[in-house]
């Protein structure tokens, strides 16, 4: 039966090194100095390929990358995005609603690798009333380096109100027309008689994360870049 090693949630990672009782259905590996777990065999999900894998557990979503693992919270894999062959270094992810990475504790591990870098990144589109329009246009911020706050423990960045309203420039004419041509026109309706851009029920928002990591393999010069991307959901958020 193959086995599926995965990260330990954080907190069972900051504890590793004191001597404290183990679970008795877990089998602890030592990789680096996080602390990876063996879950029961029914509780991994296969996403893509052999070499991907998540497994959810309470609120925390664990990835596997072939040796890198990552963790964190209220995300949840888009099945029908995530295709190993088209985007072999790539999965998507869809927050749960009324959350965001930001201020999270992200860990990583990366067991064959060395020169380790994290880097967070985002986009903003004009989101009207519950709907993202990502077939629009977008601002998409720089990457911008995560530094450890303890060993493979990274603190996601958090954004200000400047940061968020980020967009190209454009006209409130530019996007009514858009609307008109790709969207039902129930949503035509909400923009047709608006006089400025941005204005209710059109805002700019974050609509989707990015975490990178790159690095080298110890024993050879091959290069390692991974990512996740993560989308906002709008609808329920307050």
């Amino acid at each position: 039966m193959k086995i599926f090693l995965l990260l330990a949630a954080p907190s069972l990672a900051l504890l590793g090194c004191q001597q404290t009782a183990k679970p008795k259905k877990e089998r602890p590996v030592q990789i680096d100095t996080m602390q990876l777990i063996a879950p029961p065999a029914a509780s991994a999900v296969k996403v893509a390929s052999n070499e991907v894998n998540v497994v959810r557990h309470d609120s925390t979503t664990y990835i596997r990358f072939n040796d890198c693992y990552f963790s964190l919270d209220w995300i949840k894999p888009e099945e029908q995005r995530n295709d190993f062959e088209l985007h072999p270094d790539t999965l998507f992810f869809r927050l749960e609603n009324n959350h965001t990475i930001e201020g999270q504790m992200l860990a990583v591990t990366a067991g064959e690798a060395e020169k380790i870098k994290v880097f967070q990144s985002y986009e903003t589109s004009a989101v009207i009333e519950e709907q993202a329009l990502h077939n629009w246009k977008h601002y998409r911020a720089a990457w911008e380096t995560l530094h450890a706050e303890a060993n493979n423990f990274f603190i996601c960045k958090t954004y200000t109100a400047e940061e968020r309203s980020r967009f190209p420039a454009t006209s409130i004419d530019v996007l009514q027309q858009f609307v008109k041509r790709h969207y039902p026109a129930g949503m035509y309706a909400r923009v047709a008689q608006l006089d400025s851009f941005p204005t209710l029920p059109v805002k700019i928002a974050i609509s989707r994360y990015y975490i990178k990591l790159s690095g080298i393999h110890k024993d050879s010069p091959d290069k390692i870049n991974k990512l996740l991307v993560i989308d906002v959901p709008f609808k329920g958020k307050s």
